[in-house]
Order: structure tokens, then sequence, then C-alpha cells
């Protein structure tokens, strides 16, 4: 118990307050005294002397207080239900009473408040109770939200609709797409779509069929889309660059190339072309056009070039000669023709200019010379060819003999050969010879002729070893009497001098022989060029004999030389050794226009039929140039005013032209061709 001196406090314990008792001093009093009830708050308590009343002798505060909290929990769970992942939520907590029952009403405060949203599980809530005096007392408890889950989840729109996807492969291709679906309460629902985002489509429209499903099981089908996969692109073409080839053939040449063609759904393909490889393309560009389908009718195409270039890198093959031996004509060897050989090249044809050293009609000296040959086409290759013309001389001299006669014996026995007689006997034979102007002549007389009759055998020898012999009889008379007057020595024979100013001209299948020998005797003897002409072996053969001063020698065989030899023959039938010549017979097969013919206007080429020919080629130089070939396969051919040959335009201008022409033998890729049928020329006139 507190003195009545100290201030005092008090724990109300009822609404009016608190009895509150101190100790006051003996012979005081107190207002309010000590027992008394104090209400609630401060009250002042002032105590007196009981005897003096106004004699205060303390004072003293009394405070009742209320610090005691209400009484306040535990408080019970509060149980709810819902069909959504979050719902609100009302409790009610009745406020309690206060413990001393002061500080009433009790107000009770909660965290989260009755009717807030609580989500689906166990929220703490947390109350306070606050009484009057501000006296605090806190509880909790949980709000336990169970889920009831029957609702579906839904599709969040749009919808999947994926475009056509391309091809990728044989298969088809990977589609994805993106789907989504939101569930009261389930926040990830499960989504399955069949065939699933990412696979595999087939070519073709596909239907695709997706349902979601929350964790409670509850589901919805979305409606079905449809992938579409597609095959729109066309194989892709692989070709290769342009190709230039180079060529000798005029009709081209064989090309092989690879073309390929590959696709993402039908693999590879064979492309389609219209010209194949290993084909052979003709001379120029040929542009190749190919062609590749997939299986869904999708093409591509493309070109690339084929270039043949025709060129000449070989030379003109030359044909038609040979070695060749002739008899020789003259001390200077002989004129000596051989056919101009045959120069064919691949692509020109036949070559008309054919250069031969020495050339043909040349004089060749006697042994063995090489003539060389040469032919150029027109991209400058050069073809040669070498043969020999052997010039012989295989005539034996032309011997004149003395006639037989006789003489006496100048000794019993006969004679010797120192007698002036036998002296002009023996030295009156001589002999001339086409080739070596002196040849030797001998004789076999003994040194003493005797008595009888002698064969006395004349030789000529020439400077090539030919020789000739001739016997004569040589009578060796006894020795007559002395004074017997010498028989008569006769004359001695000569030569008959040759004829001068021998011409011959070739004639188709014939020839013209012309000399002048002043009305004499001659005798003409043809022979092949290859055989001697006065000898008792070969192909000689009198043509002629006769006073003429010429003679046409006919039946010949065109295109081979002959050798003519004439000689002048006296009444003693002595001859003289003979001027020879040689000619070699041609046909005129060109026919029109005539050689070297002015004309005015473009003229019409013609030549002779070649039965065995199956075409010809003629062509057409001017200054050397060539400007023209042709193949006809009839012997003419109209020459044009303009004309293309190798790619270049050509007119007839004025000038001098030259044209050849040959005749060809089976088909033209053989390149056959027989000798140069002849060349004329023409002059264009204005």
């Amino acid at each position: 118990m507190q003195l009545a001196t100290d201030n005092i406090q008090a724990e109300a314990t009822g609404p009016s307050g608190a009895i509150v008792t101190f100790d006051v001093a003996s012979g005081t009093t107190c207002d309010p005294a000590p027992g008394s009830l104090f209400p609630i708050g401060t009250t002042h308590v002032t105590c007196t002397d009981v005897t003096d009343p106004t004699n205060v002798v303390a004072r003293l505060n009394v405070t009742v207080v209320d610090t005691t909290p209400p009484d306040f929990g535990p408080l019970a769970d509060v149980l709810a239900s819902t069909t959504t992942s979050t719902a609100s939520v009302v409790f009610s907590i009745p406020a309690p009473p206060d413990v001393n029952g002061v500080s009433e009403p009790v107000v009770v405060a909660c965290t989260p408040s009755s009717g807030s949203s609580f989500p689906v599980g166990t929220t703490p809530v947390s109350c306070t109770a606050t009484d009057a005096s501000g006296n605090q007392a806190s509880a909790g408890f949980n709000v336990i939200f169970t889920l009831t889950d029957n609702q579906a989840p839904t599709f969040t729109p749009p919808l999947p609709s994926p475009p056509p996807t391309e091809a990728t492969g044989p298969g088809g291709a990977a589609v994805t797409w993106t789907i989504a679906a939101t569930d009261n309460v389930d926040p990830n629902p499960t989504i399955n779509c069949n065939p699933t985002s990412g696979s595999t489509f087939a070519i073709g429209t596909t239907t695709v069929n997706c349902r979601a499903t929350d964790a409670s099981g509850n589901f919805t089908d979305a409606a079905p889309f449809n992938v579409t996969v597609q095959d729109t692109t066309p194989p892709t073409l692989t070709l290769p660059g342009d190709q230039s080839i180079e060529t000798e053939n005029p009709g081209g040449k064989a090309v092989t190339y690879s073309v390929s063609a590959t696709d993402i759904v039908s693999g590879s393909i064979t492309p389609s072309c219209n010209h194949s490889s290993g084909d052979t393309f003709p001379v120029g560009t040929t542009t190749v056009h190919c062609t590749a389908t997939d299986g869904a009718g999708k093409s591509s195409s493309g070109d690339f070039n084929v270039t043949v270039a025709l060129v000449d890198h070989t030379p003109p093959v030359l044909s038609g000669y040979a070695d060749k031996s002739v008899e020789a004509n003259g001390p200077a060897g002989s004129v000596v023709n051989f056919p101009t050989p045959t120069a064919v090249d691949a692509l020109d044809g036949p070559i008309g200019a054919v250069n031969c050293s020495p050339v043909s009609g040349s004089t060749f000296p006697l042994g063995a010379t090489v003539v060389n040959c040469s032919a150029t086409d027109a991209h400058g290759n050069t073809g040669h060819a070498t043969f020999n013309i052997k010039v012989v001389d295989t005539t034996p001299p032309n011997l004149i003999v003395p006639v037989a006669r006789s003489v006496y014996a100048t000794t019993p026995t006969g004679i010797p050969d120192t007698v002036s007689g036998i002296v002009a006997f023996l030295s009156a034979a001589s002999a001339s010879d086409i080739v070596d102007p002196s040849p030797i002549v001998t004789n076999n007389a003994p040194a003493f002729l005797p008595v009888g009759n002698q064969t006395i055998t004349f030789g000529a020898r020439d400077a090539s070893g030919n020789a000739t012999f001739k016997d004569v009889t040589l009578i060796v008379l006894p020795q007559p009497p002395a004074g017997t007057p010498p028989l008569p020595i006769p004359p001695p024979p000569t030569a008959p001098a040759e004829v001068t100013n021998v011409k011959v001209t070739p004639l188709d299948g014939a020839a013209r022989i012309q000399w002048k020998a002043g009305g004499r005797q001659v005798m003409v003897t043809r022979s092949s060029s290859s055989t001697r002409s006065l000898s008792a072996i070969g192909d000689e053969v009198v043509v002629y004999k006769g006073t003429a001063s010429s003679y046409v020698d006919r039946g010949l065989q065109n295109g081979v030389e002959y050798r003519y030899v004439v000689s002048a023959v006296d009444a003693a039938g002595n001859h003289s050794a003979g001027v020879a010549a040689v000619i070699v017979p041609r046909r005129n097969l060109l026919k029109s226009p005539k050689d070297g013919a002015r004309l005015r206007k473009a003229p019409k080429l013609t030549w002779a039929l070649d039965s065995e020919a199956a075409y010809y080629n003629a062509q057409l130089l001017l200054n050397g140039k060539k400007i023209l070939s042709v193949w006809p396969t009839s012997p003419a051919f109209a020459v044009k005013k303009t004309w293309k040959y190798e790619g270049r335009k050509y007119t007839l201008t004025p000038g001098l032209y030259t044209w050849f022409v040959w005749p060809g033998y089976g088909a033209r890729s053989a390149v056959d061709y027989g000798e140069l049928m002849g060349s004329r020329t023409f002059r264009i006139v204005r």
C-alpha cells in the first residue's frame, strides 16, 4: 500500500475504474478516501488534518489506467472452395470482450481482409483486436481455398493457319506453328497436336487436330486446320559453258558434253536436249537447248552454244606422180613432160596451183633430176611431193660404113693396112649420135689382110656406152702383074644432113609432126618416151616414110608422152642420127568459154562429161586468189553476178579470171579426185 504522499497508478478493474487503497497518516483524512472507487483517469486526492480541515497535509494523484489487451484468439481456419484460380472470400471474426470490461467495444481488423480475392491454396490471415484504450491482441488463421476445376481450357485466338510451305525434300517439309491455350486454373494447359508442330509433312494437304488439356483433365479440341506442302520449285539445271571446238572436217565434228539436273523432291533428273551429246555439230554456232522437268511438272530450261570452227592444219595431199625414165633427145638431155600431181585438200578440195621445179616441159639433163612439187591450201598449209626424172641415153650411134669393094694385094700373100686403098676403105666409116657429138668409130681389120674375102666389122660407141656394129666385105685380090693400074676407090659414104625445124603439136588423140627436109626422103619413128627410138628392141615403130614436110599420127592415147625421131634417108639407105621431140596428146576437156575470152556478163562454164565421175569440183580464181569452189553433179556451172564463198560476198567485177575443173569419184567424203581436166582464163570487161 502506498503512502498518501505518493502518486498512485492502478489498473482498472471495470468500466467504472478501480478501488484504490493507500495509507494515510493518523489524524488525517483524504478526499476521496482510500478504498474509494476511482474512475479511469487521474483523480486528485487532498488529505487534511482531521482536526483542522483547512490544514492540508498531503496531496496526491490516483490514476486508473486500462493497459490490459482484449482476450483474442485462437481463431479457426476458414475453409472455401472455387471453380476459378482466385475468388473473393468473406469471413467474420467476432470482436472479443475486453478482459476487464473497461475498453469496449473491441475492434477486429484482418489482413487480407474479408472479401479479398484469395488464390487457390492456403493463405495466412493476420487479425488484430484493439480495445477502446488502444490495447491490442493478435491472432491468425488460414483461408484454405480448395479448387473445384470443371472448366476446360480455352485456345488463344487466332488458331494456326500456316501458309503453303515449299517442299525441302522427297518426304515433304517440316512445318512449325504456334498455338496457345488458357485455363481458369492451370496456367499451362498441355496442348497436343497430331501431327505435331515441326513434323515433316508429306507433299499435299494434311489436316492437323489439336487438343488442350488442363491439370484436372478438362480438355478442348481446337478447330482442325490444314498444313499444305507444295512443290513449286523447278529443278536445278547444270549446263556446261559455251564450247569452242576445232575441226578439219567440213561436215562438222562430234561433240560430247555433260548436262545434269537435280530436284529437291524428284532427285536426279535426266535433262532433254535438242542436240544430244555425241552428235555431229556442223561448222558454225549451234545453240543447245536443254529442259529438265520434275515429277510435279515444273521445268527449268537453259541454253549453251557449241561453236565448231573449221580449221586446217593438214597440208594438201599430192598424188598422181611417179619416177620417170626418158630417152635423151640431144646433148642437153630431153624435154620431159610429166603430169602435174593432183593436189587435194581436205577442206579446199582440189588445188589448181601445183608448183613443180623443174616444171613440166623443161629440158632435163642426162642423169637423175629430183623434181620438187608443192601445193599450198587457203590456210597456208603446204604439201610436198618429190619424184625423179632420169634422162638416159640408150640409143646407139648411127653408123655409116663404106660399101663392099675389092683391092689388089701388094704382096703375094696379101696387103698391109697401111696401103692407101686400105686406109681409105677403113677411114670411110663415120658415125653420128643424137646425144654424143663425137662417137668413136672402130674396126677389126688386121694389120695385114691376106688374099681372099675379108669381113670387116665396123663399130661406133657413144659416151654412154651404146654401140652399133656393121659388117662390110673387103675382097683382097691376088697381086696383079706389075704395071697393072689400081682399082678405083669409091667415094666415102656420108650421112644425110639432119632435117630442120622439127615441130610437134599435140592434138586430141593425135600428134602433128612438121619438119623441113628440102624434099628429101625422111623417116619418122615413134616410141614411148621411155624407150630408145632406133633400136631393135622397144616399142619403136616407123609411122611415116616419104618426102612430105608434115605428118599427123593418129590413134594415140591422150595423156601419154610420145617420142618422135625424124631422120633424113639417102638413096643408099643411109639415114641421119635424127632429131627427136616429145609430145603429149590431150583432149581439150574444157568447152566454154574459150580460153582468153573477153566477156561482159557472167559466163556458164561447161566441160566434157566424165562417165565415171559422181561430181565435179569447179574453182574460180581472180588474180590467183580462189573466190569460188562448187561441186556440181553435171558438167556445167553458171557463174552468178554475186555469190558467197567462205562467209564472204563476191561480185563479178572486171578482171582476169582462171577456172579449173576436176572430176570427183565416189562420195565427196572420200576426197577422191581425178587429174585436172584443164584450166582456162576469161576476162570480164565493162
